[in-house]
């Protein structure tokens, strides 16, 4: 969620600097449980960085992950959950591929639409890095999945609608009684309608999920999680001490870009998702189950200890 130019970045992290330090604080306990993550997920994006937070978090149990069009297509977020869980030790979590929408392109970042569709997961053009997973996505498709265990387990299931709706819109239309099973959505992205990408890739579906009648949503919206972003001082916290295979991965694919550019960004959009259901403590200020601002210390320390 969803891609704006770096050029951005500097003045974020100025406006970050001096924003308010006191608020309402995020009433609710840490997030365990049940999860499923509905994403559109990218090759050690911040919706693969959401993953890897989830999937270490204690007192979490991992469901499945779908895939949905958006900054990538279903196929090619299928090939790369794989892979990602694949390289944690999780091959045992099942990858349901996802449907898509396709907006109109626009000046903007639009996201999948600037490449060619593949045809299936292990059709990419260029494979994910270190090849791709042995596990092949589970059959069926992502909404009937959705549905299916949140029926299976009504009450405790925590859906992360990481990218656009579609998803979980066509499982609510499918599946009306679905809605009021599930425990939570999480939403990265604002409330309402607006011109953020996941808003604006399936805009009816992101129409159907806000008005269907779950029982609670938590909304990280963009705002409060743009001058978030992973420096050069949080890539070598991130790489510090014994390596593993995340560490690994950041140091392969984010390695380079730090050591051309020592003041290189990125953005960690749905890793603050990911971590403020898991400490609600890192929220500063908030108006009801909205996030409006995280402390950006205590954040990184979070972030940093647990993502490797």
């Amino acid at each position: 969620m969803k891609r704006k130019v770096l050029a951005f970045v500097t003045v974020l992290a100025t406006l970050g600097a001096v924003a308010a330090c006191s608020g309402t604080p995020l009433d609710a306990a840490p997030g365990t449980g049940k999860i499923i993550i509905d994403a559109d997920m990218g090759e050690l994006n911040d919706d693969a960085q959401a993953l890897f937070l989830l999937a270490a978090a204690p007192g979490v149990e991992l469901l499945g992950v779908t895939t949905v069009g958006g900054n990538t297509w279903p196929e090619e977020g299928t090939a790369y959950a794989l892979r990602q869980l694949e390289l944690i030790g999780r091959a045992d979590v099942p990858v349901v591929t996802g449907e898509t929408n396709v907006p109109a392109p626009r000046a903007d970042y639009d996201g999948a639409l600037d490449r060619p569709r593949p045809a299936s997961h292990r059709e990419l053009p260029t494979p994910p890095h270190g090849g791709y997973a042995t596990a092949a996505p589970r059959p069926g498709g992502a909404a009937d999945f959705l549905a299916e265990q949140v029926k299976r387990h009504p009450g405790e299931v925590t859906v992360f609608a990481l990218g656009p709706a579609t998803n979980l819109a066509r499982a609510v239309k499918a599946h009306p009684e679905t809605a009021g099973l599930v425990k939570e959505v999480v939403f990265l992205g604002a409330g309402e309608e607006s011109a953020e990408f996941n808003r604006w890739f399936d805009p009816a579906a992101s129409k159907d999920v806000f008005a269907a009648p779950f029982r609670s949503r938590l909304v990280v919206p963009l705002a409060a999680t743009e001058r978030l972003t992973l420096d050069a001082d949080g890539y070598r916290r991130v790489t510090a001490g014994p390596e593993t295979p995340v560490k690994r991965l950041f140091k392969q694919l984010q390695g380079p870009a730090f050591a051309k550019d020592p003041g290189h960004r990125m953005f960690v959009w749905d890793a603050v998702a990911a971590a403020v259901f898991l400490r609600p403590d890192l929220v500063t200020d908030s108006d009801g189950r909205t996030v409006l601002e995280v402390d950006e210390d205590r954040f990184w320390d979070f972030y940093t200890s647990g993502i490797g």
